[in-house]
């Protein structure tokens, strides 16, 4: 009995030890996949690519199909190729070639969503109206997802700033909506006059934001000519290009005032005016004791200022029954009966802010 249990118990010791050899040679064996790299395929040579791009118009489906399929796997070394193909394709090629962009623009590839993209744009302004128009017809189709989103992104990596209309929340941009969010191409700008391409990629923005000196009207945003202005409001003539001085308060106005004053609508997040504490419904009355006439004059004021300047601004700000009664006794027609009392009550709403005004970014 004890001779069997020890036989069963030295069983066992070399059974473990035989599993362990196993289990080591197989970690160190060239066949792990940590240890055998996949040898890289070849890329297709200049006959390969011809012959499927021949193919692609070929009396069979299947032939068809897999030339279709090599390009797409081929990557951006087809792409000189495919273009010179596009400029005389009749409609089976124009279709299987932008399938192709297609596949790639989704691909969710960088390398390849950009040579994508640039190559869409090309083709949409191809004299091959069947080419063109389905190129147009990819970029409309993905015009407020992968194309809105990825120029976004290539925006702010290039130093662009993008602001919400909203003052109070930070909610991500509607798809539908382009007065949703505007551009602002500051003093951190680094895409120059390339980068505006990605601004036309935003077909449906509204606003644009462009840094220029007050006097001169030379354009501040580094590497950005006024060539390259034109061009970009040639593609886009819904496009408002707005000139800022180098420095900025982070306001928009309430549209429909009358009177004297500029009535904040909307404080942006972040901003200057955010900082000093300016509610919508405030009337900017003074400017460094200047009479605000409007919101133009105050970006006119704003625009003579630079970055980190101290200014004072008055302000008139009360309960919404100060500010009805404010109102209805501005809008009386001179003489005003009123206007003793006008003042009276100016002078109890009137606040003086300091605001240290900031850069565009």
């Amino acid at each position: 009995m004890r001779r069997s249990k020890l036989l069963l118990f030295v069983l066992l010791v070399v059974l473990i030890s035989t599993s362990a050899t196993i289990t080591r040679a197989f970690e160190e064996t060239p066949t792990n996949s940590k240890k055998l790299a996949t040898p890289a395929k070849p890329a297709p040579s200049k006959g390969d690519i011809e012959q499927w791009i021949t193919e692609l118009n070929d009396s069979e489906f299947v032939k068809r199909e897999e030339a279709t399929r090599q390009l797409i796997d081929a990557g951006v070394i087809v792409i000189e190729p495919l273009i010179d193909a596009s400029k005389s394709s009749g409609l089976e090629v124009s279709v299987r070639i932008t399938a192709i962009l297609r596949a790639w623009f989704t691909s969710g590839r960088e390398e390849l969503v950009e040579t994508a993209e640039t190559a869409l744009e090309q083709l949409r302004e191809s004299k091959n109206r069947s080419v063109a128009n389905r190129a147009d017809a990819v970029l409309n189709q993905y015009a407020m997802t992968i194309r809105q989103d990825r120029a976004i992104a290539q925006i702010k990596k290039l130093g662009g700033t993008i602001k919400s209309s909203e003052s109070v929340t930070r909610q991500p941009f509607p798809q539908n909506d382009p007065d949703a969010f505007f551009v602002i191409l500051g003093l951190n700008w680094q895409g120059g006059d390339e980068g505006l391409k990605y601004i036309r990629r935003l077909p449906n923005l509204s606003t644009m934001y462009l840094i220029q000196h007050p006097k001169t009207q030379k354009i501040l945003t580094p590497n950005v000519t006024a060539e390259g202005i034109a061009e970009l409001q040639k593609a886009m003539p819904q496009l408002a290009i707005v000139p800022r001085g180098p420095a900025y308060l982070g306001i928009s106005p309430r549209e429909r005032f009358g009177g004297n004053g500029c009535v904040i609508g909307i404080v942006q997040l972040d901003t200057p005016a955010a900082k000093a504490k300016l509610v919508p419904g405030d009337i900017i009355t003074l400017f460094d004791g200047k009479p605000v006439a409007d919101f133009d004059g105050l970006i006119n004021f704003i625009a003579a200022k630079n970055p980190g300047d101290v200014v004072k601004l008055e302000i008139l700000r009360g309960d919404e029954d100060d500010m009805r009664v404010f109102e209805r006794l501005r809008s009386l027609k001179e003489p005003n009966p009123a206007k003793e009392m006008l003042e009276e009550l100016r002078k109890r709403l009137a606040k003086e802010v300091e605001v240290t005004l900031e850069g565009w970014k």
